[in-house]
């Protein structure tokens, strides 16, 4: 059941955006850190953690690179309050692919100077000549070796094209991170979150033989009993919540904890969280499906619903 979240009108009027320009600073500033850490690297260790590749065909380092590179897009947003909208997510992947170039250009006036000064004259080479040469002279080096393979030609255009993709979608982790976090439009700050219960949704695991037919049929008829139950109780607290009555949610408290290890255990539960603005208060109430165990955890959205200002306001009073 899908539950739409209305956001109150403002008596003031709609609020002014605010500006992106410390999230772009803050972003350029990180990359610039991150590529002198690298420049620094490559110095110290002759190692360009640029040109790791996973299994010869995935950019991890260029990958890493990017994630440092555009973390500072991503922690200002979070401490500026100004929302990744997919115009800034736009801006951050044109600002990822100039910063690469960039770097890449610096590195060419570092390698023509280097030069310049070992034979004592300057060498008449344009960047995308540089550029063009070191695209193909891109080779791998050999297993149990310090020596490198032959060079690739024109497929070294398919790894730097692997490369800047890497850099890129690096430099937009910790944005897309934030697109999936709650949004308070009137305050323009990103929500807190709180775990609030965890719901039994199913009976516990147990073997039964594959002869056992009726056995096999009993526990299915158990675990759909057991669900049904537990997405009425879930109803029943949208409502309550809703409405701005906390009593059914600190009895779910006492019941079902968050951290219950035997809940956790069954095949299948249902996580509650509280996302609220801490400015205005307002509250949605997150619920999620979980089943499986360990690495094989499979969790599928059950939908938001409102959770009443005021009971938010009540609920963080008394659990600070």
């Amino acid at each position: 059941m899908e539950h739409m979240i209305s956001e109150a009108p403002s008596p003031f009027g709609p609020s002014r955006s605010k500006s992106r320009l410390p999230v772009l600073i803050l972003g350029l500033l990180t990359s610039a850190l991150g590529l002198t850490a690298v420049w620094w690297l490559g110095q110290s260790t002759e190692f360009n953690i640029m040109l790791f590749y996973y299994a010869y065909v995935f950019p991890l380092g260029a990958l890493i690179v990017g994630a440092v590179c555009g973390s500072g897009y991503g922690i200002g947003s979070y401490f500026t309050g100004v929302r990744i909208s997919k115009s800034l997510l736009l801006l951050v992947v044109i600002l990822q692919i100039t910063v690469y170039f960039l770097a890449q250009y610096l590195e060419y006036l570092y390698i023509i100077e280097q030069a310049r000064q070992s034979q004592g004259r300057s060498i008449d080479i344009a960047f995308f000549e540089y550029f063009d040469y070191a695209t193909r002279q891109f080779s791998f080096q050999k297993e149990h070796s310090n020596d490198y393979g032959d060079p690739m030609g024109s497929w070294g255009y398919a790894f730097r094209v692997l490369e800047i993709l890497g850099f890129v979608f690096g430099g937009l982790i910790a944005p897309l991170a934030l697109r999936s976090k709650s949004y308070c439009d009137q305050c323009q700050v990103y929500m807190k979150k709180k775990k609030l219960v965890l719901l039994p949704a199913s009976v516990p695991f147990r073997k039964i033989k594959r002869k056992d037919t009726e056995g096999k049929q009993a526990y299915e008829k158990e675990m759909q009993t057991a669900f049904e139950h537990a997405l009425e109780q879930l109803e029943s607290l949208r409502a309550s919540l809703e409405a701005g009555k906390l009593a059914g949610l600190m009895d779910f408290q006492k019941q079902y904890s968050p951290d219950s290890k035997a809940i956790s255990k069954l095949p299948v539960r249902i996580a509650l969280s509280l996302d609220y603005c801490p400015i205005c208060s307002k509250g949605i109430l997150v619920a999620k499906q979980v089943s499986g165990q360990g690495n094989q955890v499979k969790t599928i959205d059950l939908g938001n619903s409102p959770f009443a200002a005021s009971a938010v306001k009540e609920f963080l009073a008394v659990n600070k």
